[in-house]
């Protein structure tokens, strides 16, 4: 996505408030809420896709859910390694995408 963006090792969704990130997108029309740390619920507005372009190839992150009132972006680990056939390797300060 870009620089304000964080990956999360335990995050289960990839999360935006930016409707224009998502490439593709659809109206959310489910009832449930992201839950932050504090136990406060958040509404979801699109669910969509985003293409991350990298020197080497694109990766894809699918099922993001376009929450409004956010103003992080946060990219679930897991996931992103599920869709796009990668791992991570974790350093103290960086980390690589493989595939």
């Amino acid at each position: 996505m870009d620089s304000n963006c964080y990956t999360d090792t335990g995050a289960t969704d990839h999360i935006t408030g930016e409707l224009d990130k998502l490439m593709i997108r659809d109206r959310y029309t489910g009832g449930e809420q992201i839950h932050t740390a504090n136990g406060s619920g958040l509404d979801i507005a699109h669910v969509g896709r985003v293409i991350c372009h990298t020197p080497e190839r694109n990766l894809l992150l699918n099922n993001v859910l376009h929450v409004p009132s956010t103003t992080k972006n946060l990219v679930s680990v897991h996931k992103l390694a599920s869709d796009n056939n990668a791992y991570f390797e974790f350093h103290p300060h960086l980390f690589f995408i493989k595939d």
